[in-house]
């Protein structure tokens, strides 16, 4: 149960941030792709359940991804453009190491900027939850972290 329980929130702290979709692949953060806009709505449902959040939390969780994802949505165009930038230059007959450096060092700027409104999204949300829901949300995060091997989950969350 526990592990279901901590895959779907990673699920939901992914959709529901939009944000850490930074790393993935093309056509991934696109309205059609799994991390649409459907799945963003399913996994904010369920994250409503998990935390107990009440209509006025859930409105304003929905405005804060709302907010979000229209910042993040052209940095996440741009990542995917760089990237397949990076992959054209590596795929040709001659690569450029210094461009594709220069590239990579662009792509990993575009990178930061959405994990800066992801920290910025999480904060957000986390000063609108009680602290029983802090709780939930920070164990529910240590559990994505440990399952994930990502380090240390965030301060003040």
């Amino acid at each position: 149960m526990k592990k279901i329980f901590a895959l779907c929130f990673a699920a939901a702290l992914v959709a529901g941030a939009t944000l850490a979709l930074h790393a993935q692949g093309p056509g991934s953060h696109h309205k059609g792709g799994p991390g649409g806009m459907a799945h963003m709505e399913h996994m904010e449902e369920f994250l409503g359940k998990a935390l107990s959040l009440n209509d006025v939390q859930k409105a304003a969780a929905r405005k804060i991804h709302e907010e979000t994802f229209a910042k993040a949505e052209p940095l996440m165009d741009q990542r995917h453009e760089q990237m397949k930038e990076i992959h054209a230059l590596l795929d040709g007959d001659n690569p450029d190491a210094t461009e594709i450096g220069q590239k990579m060092i662009a792509s990993h700027t575009t990178g930061e900027k959405l994990k800066a409104l992801h920290e910025e999204a999480m904060a957000r949300f986390s000063a609108l939850l009680n602290a029983e829901q802090l709780e939930k949300l920070k164990t529910f995060k240590e559990m994505h972290h440990d399952r994930h091997g990502f380090g240390e989950p965030e301060e003040g969350m």
